[in-house]
């Protein structure tokens, strides 16, 4: 059967939960259907597609957050927050709702659990009537650049309340006591006034009890923070955040009802984020899926700074804004950063042609021969030449040797 091997893979995706993955196969599958002719099929998965991603990009807008149950003071810009008594520093800064309603970008599975909680506080009554309170702690954890911090203050904005932050290293003293008493100052702030605390670094204290160069001292020091954590459910809504998750003691995932990782944005959410971070300039969309095959395995925070460089790049060579414009641009600044362990960006930033040349000979790529030559300003004819040549074998030849 033909393109069994595609429908297999997504098969096993979706047994498996793996949203990104189940994407990434049906865009495949989309892409050899059109190569192979079956025009009205390919054009049928777009379609389904896009239904998807519309849903995706509208659903969360429009949610209506109740407030019911997040007891506490209104917190204003006139209320100080406490202080660390040893150095007069700030243990936390206060970021008040703007009415933004911008949605972060995110893989299916992550989506589903941000959009959830927040249907749980728009459904707080029905929640209610059988027993149970919407979520009040989320433990979010991931690589840095990932989102993480955009996720915390888009729940926060969207639950229409202050977002308190905290860096848990800046509540620690060489004085043990005094970190104690930062904690303790901390929370009861964070429940006295009606907000969101985020406790940013989490893993600097709520590390492995078990390890034996720990003292006793900071074992109670984290254990009081758990015993916070407890007390906390009863005032308000709880985010935690960290880079690193294996350092986490089992207790402090106890202590939080939901996870979320956040990985690295798959091809449809990279595509997505290139275009946000791109505007104002609007070039064709065939150049958006040439950034983000180029920009596999960067981060989020990755591909906002390499965006803000292509712009500048343009601005100062006087390329047009358009497709050819920006793949130029790309080849450049990629030839400016540090050596590319993607090899699709090592090649565009040394040999653009080469770079065509594996795009055009890649199966799962999913753009048509005309496309890539409008995006690139080569053209079709000249796309198809490349083709033949075959001249990235070579470079990466040339990388494995």
């Amino acid at each position: 059967m033909e393109h069994f091997s595609v429908i297999q893979s997504i098969i096993r995706a979706g047994l498996s939960g793996d949203s990104g993955a189940f994407d990434k196969q049906v865009v495949r599958l989309r892409t050899r259907l059109e190569k192979a002719g079956a025009t009205k099929e390919a054009a049928t998965i777009e379609r389904l597609l896009k239904a998807a991603t519309e849903t995706k990009d509208i659903k969360p807008s429009r949610v209506e957050v109740s407030r019911a149950r997040i007891s506490g003071e209104v917190l204003t810009p006139d209320t100080n927050p406490p202080i660390d008594r040893e150095t007069g520093a700030s243990l936390c800064q206060v970021h008040f709702p703007t009415g933004e309603r911008n949605v972060p970008v995110y893989e299916g599975r992550v989506f589903e659990t941000v959009a959830g909680l927040l249907e749980e506080w728009s459904s707080a009554d029905a929640l209610r009537n059988v027993g149970v309170e919407p979520t009040r702690s989320l433990l979010i954890f991931g690589p840095p650049g990932s989102g993480k911090t955009l996720t915390a203050t888009y729940i926060a904005e969207q639950l229409g309340l202050p977002l308190v932050t905290a860096k848990i290293d800046g509540l620690i003293s060489s004085f043990l006591g005094t970190t104690a008493r930062n904690i303790a100052n901390l929370f009861d702030f964070a429940n006295r006034y009606s907000c969101v605390l985020l406790l940013d670094e989490f893993d600097a204290l709520a590390k492995v009890r078990d390890d034996p160069q720990e003292v006793g001292e900071i074992k109670r020091v984290v254990n009081s923070l758990l015993q916070n954590l407890d007390h906390r459910r009863a005032f308000g809504v709880t985010i935690a955040i960290t880079n690193h998750d294996r350092l986490l003691d089992p207790a402090v995932w106890r202590r939080f009802e939901t996870h979320i990782h956040i990985g690295e944005p798959g091809t449809q959410a990279r595509t997505k984020m290139i275009e946000r971070f791109l505007a104002p300039l609007k070039p064709e969309p065939p150049i958006f899926s040439i950034i983000a095959y180029c920009l596999e395995g960067h981060s989020g925070a990755d591909l906002e700074r390499i965006c803000v460089s292509l712009k500048r790049s343009l601005a100062l060579s006087g390329e047009s804004h358009d497709g050819p414009g920006l793949f130029h641009a790309l080849s450049a600044v990629l030839s400016r950063l540090p050596s590319q362990d993607h090899a699709p960006a090592r090649i565009l930033a040394s040999d653009p042609e080469a770079f065509i040349s594996l795009i055009a000979n890649d199966l799962d790529f999913p753009l048509k021969q005309a496309e890539i030559g409008q995006a690139t300003g080569y053209g079709q004819s000249r796309v198809s030449d490349i083709k033949k040549s075959k001249r990235h074998l070579t470079l990466m030849e040339a990388a494995r040797a």
